[in-house]
């Protein structure tokens, strides 16, 4: 098959003139932004080892990689996410730090996806990770920042979704349900299947407030108001805890000003856990 010279390989693309003018800007903004809170820039090789990414780790299946060899033989790949790579290096670098570490980023990743999903191979990722602080403080942190950087970049109206995926551990927990039956039901819940949701809970045995949680779940989302009105019905520690979590959450964004921009929901759960 002849190859044009002047084409690019599907799933990649040229970026010029004013897009490419536009583009920068944001970053530089959002980058601005992330300056601000104290994180400090960090660059990483854009291939490394495989096991970097394996699926403990990554965010993409080993299908997923674009992979190749060294001289030695070693198995590499061209990143597929940033997270790893920082984990990495802050294992190398900064094992001896007591203080939080606070590193951002901004570079490209690479995914080998299909050509029937639409998406590019190749996308610059713009993004920090906060190492050693998973308290509430910490929370707010990054949500204040996510509402600057979306400000900076020229948004005016919007909101970002906050999930807090422990109240569903701590049901299920309390339901004791195996690990297999917890993946059916994440994936109904994230998916809003209300009829799934109450197929799978009613051929089940608990008590009666605990199911009418699991039928609640898909739409416990909206205000923090909304998702304190259950509150009373929570029986298990983990799942409370969430909530209060979630409540100190809340309170951090309104010292920051930024509350309004905020909606929560008890549905949206992460496929890690």
């Amino acid at each position: 098959m002849a190859v044009s010279l002047l084409h690019t390989p599907e799933g990649v693309r040229d970026i010029y003139n004013g897009e490419c003018a536009r583009k920068l800007a944001v970053q530089d903004r959002i980058s601005g932004v992330f300056h601000l809170y104290g994180y400090e820039d960090i660059e990483t090789p854009t291939f490394e080892y495989f096991d970097i990414f394996n699926k403990e780790r990554g965010s993409v299946t080993s299908q997923e990689m674009f992979k190749f060899f060294d001289r030695d033989n070693n198995t590499l790949v061209l990143r597929p996410d940033i997270t790893p790579s920082i984990a990495r290096c802050v294992g190398k670098y900064f094992s001896d730090q007591d203080s939080p570490v606070r590193l951002c980023y901004r570079e490209r990743t690479f995914t080998n996806n299909t050509s029937y999903q639409g998406r590019l191979k190749e996308v610059t990722q713009t993004g920090v990770e906060l190492i050693g602080d998973d308290g509430s403080g910490a929370d707010g942190e990054m949500i204040a920042m996510v509402i600057d950087s979306l400000k900076a970049a020229g948004l005016k109206e919007f909101q970002v979704e906050v999930g807090q995926v422990d109240f569903f551990r701590g049901l299920t927990e309390e339901a004791g349900m195996d690990g297999e039956t917890c993946g059916i039901l994440r994936e109904l819940i994230e998916n809003k299947n209300y009829f799934g949701v109450e197929d799978l809970v009613s051929g089940r045995k608990m008590e009666a407030p605990l199911k009418e949680l699991f039928l609640k779940l898909p739409e416990l989302f909206g205000s923090l108001e909304e998702i304190r009105k259950i509150k009373s019905m929570v029986t298990n520690r983990r799942s409370l805890a969430a909530i209060e979590r979630l409540e100190k959450v809340q309170a951090i964004l309104e010292l920051y000003g930024l509350s309004e921009y905020v909606s929560y929901d008890l549905g949206m759960l992460s496929k890690y856990r």
